[in-house]
């Protein structure tokens, strides 16, 4: 894939990436030239955005190098995370690590440019018990749940808040007066894994979220992949039960139908098994008692590796990441849905392909986010 940033993103990148480094080894990965890179690096250095640092260990004769490295609290962004029914707000520095973050509810019927003025009050209040400007953000990314349009401003469609093609990145840029970004939420997290996680220095990476529904993104080559029509991996919408029940996505049999949050908690009020702490959790629980639980944790988790199975052998990822409440779940049933994944995926990739839980915790939706505005804004 070709990389779209500039020389000065693909010198931030590289730090960012490798690590603090002399100048003359940058240029050398990169294929500049030392008068180029003597160029970029001052600029950068005016701008007070890396800095040189502890001297590198020598590899020979002569006098070792310093190196630079990115001063982290040289840009701050805003990362929103539209979730259903939630909204979490963080900023975070050039290096991914969050400075501040908050949270608030709202009602799913709620217009979209009504909740879009929540946002932005709330971006401001957060702003100042942080004690940093607003003006002084870089600029903001915002994760939502449904495909986007290719320049990134346009939410196309949310099947679970019933919006469609909504002017996100406009309306924000509007009311807070900063650029906006705005990417597929699921996407979003396979890149804060690839930039800040478990994905970093993978060539292909995917994640697979399940909250409200069930999603997945790539990335490949350090780009989120964002082929199709409109790049969305919909997991959860692949139809796999044979006479399955009907989807909110208008479908039948989807993998949704048996494993998203309202389908998890009508199967425990059904089975009567208290959902707590983890939907999953109790029903795998009850299961090693109970026959009933035991069937029907079989028939949510042979429709989820029936996805995966599918997602590994169409996509060949060298990792998948599982995020939301399936990072959540013990080793023995992450086990149970990795092993039933293999068995339906293409014989030919199964060693070559790792599957597993997730360790940013429940704001990865928020670190994609920032993830997002740091490669729009400060890695570009």
């Amino acid at each position: 894939m070709t990389d779209p940033r500039t020389t000065r993103g693909q010198v931030l990148a590289m730090l960012r990436d490798q690590g603090p480094m002399p100048r003359a080894e940058i240029a050398r990965r990169l294929a500049l030239s030392a008068t180029t890179i003597t160029r970029v690096v001052n600029e950068l250095e005016a701008d007070q955005v890396v800095a040189e640092g502890q001297a590198a260990a020598a590899n020979g004769a002569g006098r070792p190098a310093n190196t630079l490295h990115i001063l982290s609290e040289s840009c701050c962004v805003g990362a929103i995370q539209l979730g259903i029914g939630i909204v979490q707000l963080g900023l975070f520095d050039a290096m991914g690590r969050c400075r501040a973050s908050d949270q608030f509810s709202y009602a799913v019927d709620k217009p979209a440019d009504k909740v879009l003025q929540l946002i932005a009050r709330a971006l401001d209040r957060l702003c100042a018990s942080a004690a940093i400007d607003r003006g002084a953000l870089l600029g903001i990314g915002v994760a939502v749940p449904g495909p986007v349009d290719a320049a990134g401003r346009r939410l196309l469609i949310s099947i679970n808040l019933h919006w469609q093609d909504i002017a996100v990145a406009e309306m924000l840029e509007k009311l807070t007066g900063l650029p906006v970004t705005v990417e597929h939420n699921v996407r979003s997290m396979a890149l804060a894994e690839v930039r800040f996680g478990q994905g970093k220095g993978i060539a292909s990476v995917a994640f697979v979220y399940l909250r409200t529904g069930l999603g997945a993104g790539l990335v490949v080559e350090g780009q989120p992949f964002s082929g199709g029509v409109h790049g969305a991996i919909e997991l959860g919408h692949l139809p796999v039960i044979r006479d399955g029940a009907a989807c909110v996505c208008g479908g039948r049999g989807c993998v949704e139908t048996v494993l998203s949050e309202a389908a998890l908690r009508a199967t425990l009020e059904r089975l009567d098994i208290d959902p707590q702490p983890n939907a999953l959790t109790a029903l795998w629980t009850a299961a090693r008692t109970r026959r009933d639980a035991a069937r029907a944790l079989d028939a949510i988790v042979n429709p989820l590796a029936m996805g995966l199975s599918a997602l590994t052998t169409l996509l060949n990822p060298e990792l998948v990441l599982l995020g939301g409440a399936l990072a959540d779940i013990p080793d023995e049933l992450l086990e149970q849905i990795v092993q039933a994944s293999w068995r339906g995926a293409f014989p030919a990739i199964r060693m070559s392909i790792r599957m597993e839980r997730s360790r940013l915790g429940a704001d990865v939706g928020l670190a994609g986010a920032a993830a997002v505005a740091l490669d729009r804004f400060f890695y570009a």
